[in-house]
């Protein structure tokens, strides 16, 4: 069993995370737009690659901009 830190386990964590969500939609978005042909492997692992960097970008400034927007909002039980 590997071990690491457990202060890195966020960072592991949010990077399978990543690899799963964006693998899957970039192999769907692939085999709809350029379908099972021979160019799909190599579209799809650029495709991925490309997907991978936005998404774990995202994954880090997102939710500083969904806190802020967050802030708008007051939320309240419901008196029922």
């Amino acid at each position: 069993m590997l071990k690491i830190n457990k202060k890195f386990e966020p960072l592991i964590f949010n990077i399978f995370m990543i690899l799963g969500i964006s693998s899957i939609i970039s192999f769907v978005m692939v085999s709809m737009n350029v379908g099972y042909t021979a160019l799909f492997l190599k579209s799809w692992i650029k495709t991925w690659g490309i997907a991978f960097i936005l998404a774990f970008l995202a994954s880090k400034l997102l939710p500083f901009v969904v806190k802020k927007i967050m802030k708008i909002f007051t939320f309240v039980e419901n008196d029922a």
